[in-house]
């Protein structure tokens, strides 16, 4: 997804940071909710790290952040999304690409550039975002609890894109071939995104969109033999 810098003239002030100007306060209100979320964030996975996710409350997770428990409600739905949740963004973009196209063009090959996009906003991050990323995992990857609750967030997230897609499928294609799109193109990114994780826990370089290309390709193989 394209960034953009707001830049304004020495001794002006940038209109699109006017807090007075009424099309401007949407915008203000949004990125101030992004920002107490990723503050919210930083300091769960933080505390999760020093003192173990099971006795780590909402509440010490709010106080910490300088929130009330209210804003952390507001925020995630649960303790669990605080450190990990869906790409809202990738479901958003297909949604919209479903609603674009006539069904017969809906493929397994559109799908998957949607999958690869998310990758790639990935790669393209600050050091920090994937630094945290990286912890999130190792995280989740020794407690059970969190292990579990990822596979679940994941699995309702392909449900709700595989419903999309068998929507604008029916009458022409059955809802376990909508399935098998959503979920090829998903099993494929988190192996990927398995297999840079490796690399990168190695010191290795490593590719992230590369390593989802290859894995696409693996799996080609796999269902023709």
């Amino acid at each position: 997804m394209a960034r953009t810098l707001n830049v304004a003239v020495r001794g002006e002030r940038n209109p699109t940071d006017d807090p007075e100007n009424p099309a401007t306060c949407p915008r203000l209100r949004e990125r101030r909710r992004q920002e107490t979320r990723l503050e919210i964030s930083r300091v769960a996975l933080e505390l999760f790290e020093l003192q173990g996710f099971a006795t780590t409350t909402v509440d010490e997770i709010a106080r910490a952040a300088g929130v009330s428990s209210s804003t952390f409600f507001r925020c995630f739905t649960t303790k669990e999304d605080s450190v990990w949740g869906p790409d809202r963004e990738l479901e958003t973009e297909i949604v919209e690409w479903l609603e674009s196209v006539p069904p017969e063009d809906i493929n397994l090959t559109g799908i998957e550039a949607f999958y690869e996009r998310s990758l790639q906003r990935l790669v393209t991050s600050s050091e920090d975002t994937r630094d945290r990323i990286l912890r999130t995992r190792r995280l989740i990857t020794s407690d059970d609890h969190l292990r579990a609750a990822a596979f679940a967030a994941d699995a309702l997230a392909m449900c709700r894109i595989s419903t999309s897609v068998a929507e604008r499928l029916r009458g022409l294609r059955s809802e376990s071939f909508a399935r098998l799109l959503v979920e090829s193109a998903g099993v494929a990114s988190r192996i990927a995104f398995d297999t840079w994780v490796r690399h990168i826990e190695r010191g290795d370089d490593a590719d992230l969109v590369e390593i989802y290309r290859t894995t696409r390709t693996d799996l080609r193989k796999v269902v023709v033999t």
